[in-house]
Formats: C-alpha cells, sequence, structure tokens
C-alpha cells in the first residue's frame, strides 16, 4: 500500500482489515499464500510446500490485485499499491524457539521482491517483475516494458526488471539496457 502510514493514519480499522482480506483470498484463489502482513504490505509466497508446472501463477495475482483493489476502491479513497515479482530459492518453514514459532520464508529472493515492490512506486508503475519472473511467465516479451537496470536499493548487483506492458499508459516507452538473472520459486509483496 503507497503512502500506507499517511493512509493507515486515517483509515477505518474496518477498510485496513477489508483491504488485507482481499490480498489473502486472491493469493489463496491464484495458489499462493500470505507469509505475514508486515505493516500494509505482504509477501505472499507461490509454490510452497513444492513447485508447480504453472509459472505465471505469481504475476496473475499481481495483474488481478491491481484490478481488485482498483474496483473496491473506486468509489472511496483510493487505495494505490505496488507490487514486486521475483523467481528464485527461498528457505521457508516454520522458526523460532519453544516461546515463539512462526512460518516464514527467508532469502535473496524475498528481499529482492520487497526490494522491486518498493521500486514500484519510484518508477509510477503498479507492478514490477525481475526478469527472471518474467522469463518464467513463457509470455512474449512484447508483453513487457523493461523499466530499468539499475541496482535495486540497497544492493550492488544490476538487473532487469520489468512491468507489464498492458499496464502501460499510452505513449510510454521501452527502457534497454544489458543483463539477466536465472529463473527459481516466485516470490511476491
Amino acid at each position: 500500500m503507497r503512502g500506507s502510514t499517511a493512509l493507515v493514519e486515517s483509515l477505518d480499522p474496518h477498510r485496513l482489515s477489508a483491504f488485507r482480506r482481499r490480498i489473502t483470498r486472491l493469493a489463496r484463489l491464484r495458489g499462493g499464500g500470505v507469509d505475514k502482513f508486515i505493516g500494509a504490505g505482504a509477501p505472499v509466497v507461490f509454490d510452497l510446500p513444492k513447485p508447480r508446472p504453472d509459472d505465471a501463477r505469481a504475476l496473475t495475482f499481481a495483474r488481478d490485485l491491481v484490478g481488485v483493489i482498483a474496483h473496491w476502491t473506486a468509489e472511496a479513497e483510493a487505495i494505490r499499491i505496488g507490487i514486486g515479482v521475483h523467481y528464485g530459492a527461498v528457505l521457508c518453514g516454520i522458526i523460532g524457539e519453544e516461546a515463539r514459532y512462526e512460518f516464514t520464508v527467508l532469502g535473496d529472493a524475498v528481499n529482492v521482491a520487497a526490494r522491486l515492490a518498493q521500486a514500484a512506486k519510484l518508477h509510477g508503475v503498479p507492478i514490477l517483475a525481475s526478469e527472471a519472473a518474467r522469463h518464467a511467465t513463457g509470455e512474449p516479451a512484447g508483453a513487457w516494458r523493461e523499466v530499468s537496470r539499475k541496482p535495486l536499493r540497497g544492493r550492488r548487483e544490476r538487473m532487469p526488471y520489468h512491468t507489464p506492458a498492458a499496464l502501460d499508459p499510452p505513449g510510454s516507452g521501452q527502457v534497454r539496457e544489458e543483463d539477466s538473472r536465472p529463473p527459481g520459486p516466485r516470490i511476491g509483496t
């Protein structure tokens, strides 16, 4: 949720709960699950407990969520979201100690997805997907617009990241640079 600190300050708690319910239900419908809510954000994990052959589920979820939230807020105060989607290996399971166990996912793929979600705001797009996530969908390259190859905040590695071309405003162009990243399981936030 973009601008979540200021928005949540004035948002009815029931509306925030409804926002979270929409994310949870849509994630489940698309074969994923919410790891946990962190403020107004939520890492959504796909391919647990084991990978499935449909590599487009995380991006289908992301596209659908943009539409669901836009429709839901059409008659009220608009809630804008930013979603990052990455495909990579994660460590998942129950961690902690006897006094406090929790299920979580850990790893670089989780961090990249979170940074992509943050970069979506900077680039003014609702969805940013890594090259690995884009490649995993099997969609033609023309279905995507490369946004940048600059390192994500806090990272040194340059990597291409994309937004679905169907979400582009009229007249936007494509940015080109080099580099890519190998595929692995998707994480969306």
